[in-house]
């Protein structure tokens, strides 16, 4: 589970900004959270987080700083590259040009904190810290000074000394050169098979980022293939009122030469093609996916909607189907995947785009309910305030975003302020109260 998460130096977000999973030390709300046994005894973490604030500051920022540090540890960086990090644009001093991920997450029953930070360039610092009885203690850390010596020390917590993966450890570090100052060591240790590295970036690869224009690509052939995926898509989709009562998958299988010179498609896309054995490539607004085998190389697998109009079953193609009925196919997949699985996180921007707000109110508390008794955790963005209800989420579930005079965005919870029994919040949100709400020129 996520705890903790702090950012600074990141699209619009400048000075340290955090974000905690925490329930608020005030709270007397016994709902939606779930006690951890760590070494340092039990500690309450929350299931849900939803960001609301005007358009332009910073939600999306948030979660594509998220999408960044966990690409950049689970992807590794080719050496001498640089980092690709998009930071603030109004420059501070202070910042030293260097952007901070740093993240405190529960995993198989230890507390770990693992961090870095880097400019364009490379990798400054880097660390990863673990909890104890009394304390969080290092595991191994890195500190790059200001002669550009780059120094990792490797910690017995980590790995014992003269074991296998101590000896390989220390062999790794002394191979962070010059060329290879962009590249995280946890990565380095991941790819060199040391079992707790690997451990520590498969929690990262688990996280689940889902953006309004995010798209899964493998559902056609997911429902090609689970029936149990698809009878509990067409439920749900019938359920929620779509207008769709079944699915139906249909497949095409033709010769991809043909394809390719039917759909005029440029060299280095068939080069690129030409190159995986088996794949998914959407173009067109369509994905086709291809197989070697001995007949042929392209599959087009298309989801068809079933609709009843004028009392007779009609099937329209994705385009066809409403915004909201394709918005609804990035997000059901969450509430099946829950099902069968208890330590899932998921990140979704706007999670209320193209839906109604009962839809969306629906998606949520089936996530609190589905997630009673497991680790999952969702965190969302969103614009619709009437998911702003104290009867449905706690206080230290909603985060306010707001940018200041520099126009960095900042958060705040609304645990922050003091909710009377029985008041409105949506109300008092509405009124400025809260702050986060766009400012409009002329009065509204």
């Amino acid at each position: 589970m996520l705890l903790r998460y702090i950012v600074s130096n990141f699209k619009s977000i400048g000075h340290p900004v955090e974000f905690t999973m925490f329930p608020a030390a005030s709270s007397r709300d016994q709902r939606f959270f779930k006690t951890l046994d760590t070494k340092a005894g039990p500690w309450k973490a929350l299931r849900r987080g939803g960001f609301f604030g005007p358009n332009g500051s910073g939600k999306s920022s948030f979660i594509e700083s998220l999408a960044f540090a966990r690409g950049f540890i689970v992807n590794g960086q080719k050496s001498g590259k640089g980092t690709g990090v998009n930071q603030f644009k109004g420059h501070f001093s202070d910042l030293n040009d260097i952007s901070t991920f740093q993240f405190l997450f529960f995993l198989n029953g230890d507390v770990y904190e693992y961090g870095f930070a880097l400019d364009r360039r490379q990798v400054h610092e880097e660390w990863l810290m673990i909890l104890t009885q009394s304390d969080m203690v290092p595991m191994f850390t890195r500190v790059t000074d200001e002669n550009g010596m780059t120094r990792i020390d490797i910690e017995s917590r980590f790995a014992r000394k003269n074991s296998k993966e101590r000896r390989l450890a220390e062999i790794l570090k002394d191979s962070v050169q010059e060329n290879q100052k962009n590249q995280l060591f946890l990565y380095k240790l991941y790819d060199n098979g040391i079992k707790k590295a690997e451990m520590i970036l498969n929690w990262f690869r688990n996280l689940q980022i889902i953006f309004p224009d995010s798209t899964v690509k493998g559902l056609p052939l997911r429902l090609q293939q689970d029936n149990d995926f698809k009878t509990f898509i067409a439920e749900s989709l019938k359920k929620l009122d779509t207008g769709v009562f079944n699915l139906n998958v249909a497949s095409d299988e033709f010769d991809f030469y043909e394809f390719a010179e039917k759909m005029d498609l440029p060299n280095e896309i068939i080069e690129e093609i030409e190159e995986i054995k088996t794949g998914i490539v959407s173009l067109n607004g369509k994905y086709f996916i291809f197989l070697e085998n001995e007949k042929s190389r392209t599959v087009m697998i298309q989801i068809k909607f079933e609709h009843r109009l004028n009392e007779k079953a009609v099937s329209f193609n994705m385009e066809d189907e409403s915004d909201g009925t394709q918005r609804l196919l990035d997000l059901l997949p969450i509430l099946f995947t829950i099902k069968d699985n208890s330590h899932m996180i998921f990140f979704v921007d706007e999670i209320d785009r193209s839906l109604h707000t009962r839809l969306s109110q629906y998606l949520l508390s089936e996530f609190a309910a589905d997630s009673d008794d497991t680790y999952n955790q969702i965190i969302f963005t969103a614009h619709d305030v009437n998911l702003i209800n104290l009867e449905k989420f706690r206080q230290d579930e909603i985060w306010f975003v707001e940018k200041n005079q520099f126009g960095e965005s900042q958060l705040k919870p609304l645990s922050d302020f003091n909710i009377q029994k029985g008041q409105d919040t949506l109300k008092a949100y509405l009124s400025g109260r809260f702050g986060a709400i766009p400012v409009i020129k002329g009065g509204f």
